[in-house]
């Protein structure tokens, strides 16, 4: 196929602006078996185009074909069989961005070298997993595969299915006493919560949450660690805090992110619909939907009027995603969801980095394409040196 042709079909993939035909003739062309040098080009080319217009190519549109694309491939191939192993490791190819470093990776450049890697230890990504702590102290562990009734909580019905755990109130209740339950994930786990008032929530990895099993009086309030995602059910007369430390954030009825984990620098309220009233000793801020508020370790507040929402909330839609994101960042993002310590080694790069690899890919996939900005890696017993 000539070059210019398939650097065409590759950016309409990319842009999701592929007619069926042309999918079919990309299709027909990543199936073949003699292809492998113009295609190394071509991922190469697409790499340094992507460093500079920062296209993304994630899109239900054109996933399925994809997916067909790779499924069909059977040869061995050196690089291609490395980086398609699954679609959406093969997406994240094209998608990387390395930015801040110069060019990525010239067709001068040697070949990365292969990722070491420990023959009894496969690091998976993370799952939905989860530890509930009930008001008696008793714990139960819950995954994806639980279904039914797990518990009773007064006049609550504690139900779980397919990775989501849901308070359902049976009657009403002239109970005044509130028993608190926890539900925490693992680093390597997620899990998703619908609270006694329908609000939801999704917790990412790391994180805690505290709540009632019912919400009496005037307010509705839960505690947090880590991260969550939560779409809250408006009920003016009964307003929904969340409190994270010395950090409040009042809320009617809204969706929002929140980042605030003790390793960060900063505890991140991102909002996306509704409003929300941030609140840090004597500093107040009511946010704007795209806003996003940042109290950082010395207690200040600022506000960044149009932030990234679609980065804050990237890991409820099943992405690690990073813009810009020195070494450093990426790895937290790392040991959280595959449970896995990092140590780094030798001077740290100061290059920043762009880029989207979903959350299903194993461990080494994501460090294979970090490997073409020359940073290096090496997978011992349970931890992940970055040399």
């Amino acid at each position: 196929m000539d070059n210019n042709r398939l650097k065409y079909l590759l950016s309409q993939y990319t842009t999701r602006t592929a007619t069926s035909a042309e999918l079919e003739e990309l299709s027909a062309f990543l199936g073949s078996d003699d292809q492998d040098a113009q295609l190394e080009w071509m991922i190469e080319e697409a790499w340094i185009q992507s460093a500079e217009t920062e296209t993304k190519v994630f899109g239900t549109r054109s996933d399925d074909m994809l997916a067909r694309i790779l499924s069909a491939k059977t040869t061995k191939r050196p690089l291609v069989k490395t980086f398609y192993r699954n679609y959406r490791a093969a997406a994240a190819i094209l998608l990387l961005v390395l930015a801040g470093g110069g060019a990525l990776w010239t067709r001068q450049r040697k070949k990365p070298a292969p990722v070491a890697t420990t023959q009894h230890k496969v690091f998976l990504p993370g799952s939905d997993k989860a530890i509930l702590t009930l008001a008696n102290g008793k714990t139960i562990e819950l995954d994806s595969n639980m279904n039914g009734q797990i518990a009773q909580q007064g006049h609550v019905s504690l139900q779980t299915k397919a990775g989501q755990l849901v308070y359902k109130p049976q009657a009403a209740s002239s109970e005044t006493a509130v028993s608190w339950n926890t539900l925490r994930t693992p680093k390597g786990g997620q899990y998703s919560l619908v609270l006694p008032d329908g609000s939801r929530v999704w917790l990412n990895a790391a994180s805690s949450l505290q709540y009632p099993t019912s919400f009496a009086g005037p307010t509705r309030q839960v505690s947090l660690s880590g991260e969550a995602y939560f779409e809250i059910q408006p009920n003016a007369a009964q307003p929904f805090f969340v409190n994270t430390g010395e950090t409040a954030v009042a809320v009617l009825g809204t969706s929002f992110n929140i980042m605030a984990y003790n390793n960060e620098n900063s505890i991140r309220t991102t909002l996306l619909q509704g409003s929300v009233r941030v609140s840090r000793q004597t500093a107040h801020h009511l946010l704007k939907p795209g806003q996003q508020s940042l109290i950082n370790q010395n207690g200040t507040m600022e506000v960044i009027d149009h932030a990234d929402t679609d980065l804050a909330v990237a890991w409820k839609n099943g992405l690690i995603s990073f813009r810009s994101a020195d070494i450093r960042t990426i790895m937290r993002q790392v040991e959280r969801w595959y449970n896995i310590e990092v140590v780094f080694k030798g001077e740290v790069p100061t290059r920043t980095f762009t880029g989207d690899i979903p959350r299903t890919a194993d461990l080494s996939a994501l460090l294979r394409l970090l490997e073409i900005s020359k940073i290096h890696f090496k997978l011992e017993e349970e931890k992940l040196i970055v040399m």
